[in-house]
């Protein structure tokens, strides 16, 4: 069965040369093309899909050595096998010190030499076309990773801007909910405090200073205080020692709730630090 892939071409002025080289041939899964003339050969190896060139070096009007070289141009992985009726050896040295020339064989041939040579520029050949295409495989998995790194960089380009927003929008959200004249405390679901501004920690400073917690033995008053505002229509007024304040609770079911602590008059000048009185109980008339 003949390859496809593989195309022998074989050039010599003598036709009685081609047919026995066509004979030779004939069991190989070649397909088998003939030139008459150089000329002849450039336009098929122009046409591309050359294996092997086996040329004869006494051809009219030119020689095969300079069709070799002509076809190293037009077809680089074409094997080049160049033969001639006689030993020459400056033509020996031309023809493979110029680097154009894979095997140098004499006439008469020797069947199984000739065979031997052209089956092993077949598979140089072969090989050729193997690592061009892993070569083509490897430049284009280096492209989709360009490609990808180029992808990730603009994506990762594009997380960084998203959290830079995002916190510079956390930060102005903080100094919003810093500036309100009302103390915010939000929790979560478990009693973990998870938002609270500066009114806030003012108010609480015990319970914002790691000194306690919704679980410790003694709650934090806002802790009662919310409990008691959700039993009381969601708001409570309740005396400390920084002054009478308004509890609001507003609850966010699985998600916890947010209490705002409202004070009902002018917050005497007491330190920051100190907290609310524990020891007045709220009032338990809600509003």
């Amino acid at each position: 069965m003949t390859d496809p892939r593989v195309r022998i071409l074989m050039v010599d002025d003598e036709s009685p040369i081609l047919r026995s080289l066509a004979r030779l041939f004939a069991f190989e899964p070649w397909e088998l093309v003939s030139a008459t003339s150089a000329a002849e050969a450039r336009t098929l190896l122009g046409e591309g899909g050359i294996s092997v060139i086996l040329s004869d070096y006494a051809l009219a009007y030119d020689d095969g050595v300079e069709l070799l070289r002509t076809a190293s141009q037009l077809s680089p992985d074409t094997s080049r096998i160049l033969f001639s009726g006689h030993i020459d050896i400056d033509l020996l040295r031309r023809a493979v010190n110029s680097g154009e020339v894979y095997r140098f064989l004499t006439k008469p041939w020797s069947d199984d030499e000739l065979l031997q040579a052209v089956r092993q520029g077949v598979e140089r050949w072969n090989l050729l076309q193997h690592n061009r295409v892993l070569i083509e495989h490897a430049e284009e998995h280096h492209r989709q990773l360009s490609r990808f790194n180029a992808d990730l960089e603009r994506l990762v380009g594009e997380r960084t801007a998203l959290l830079e927003l995002r916190n510079r929008t956390l930060g102005l959200s903080q100094a919003v909910l810093d500036g309100l004249p009302v103390a915010v405390v939000g929790v979560a679901a478990d009693g973990t405090v998870v938002l609270a501004n500066e009114l806030a920690r003012r108010i609480f400073p015990e319970q914002f200073s790691g000194t306690q917690s919704p679980s410790s033995n003694t709650p934090a008053p806002w802790w009662e205080w919310s409990r008691e505002a959700l039993a009381h229509g969601n708001a409570l007024v309740v005396d400390g020692s920084l002054g009478q304040f308004r509890i609001e609770v507003m609850a966010l079911g699985e998600r916890g709730m947010v209490m705002t602590v409202i004070p009902l008059g002018t917050m005497p000048g007491a330190p920051s630090s100190t907290p609310l009185d524990r020891d007045h109980a709220p009032h338990g008339s809600a509003t």
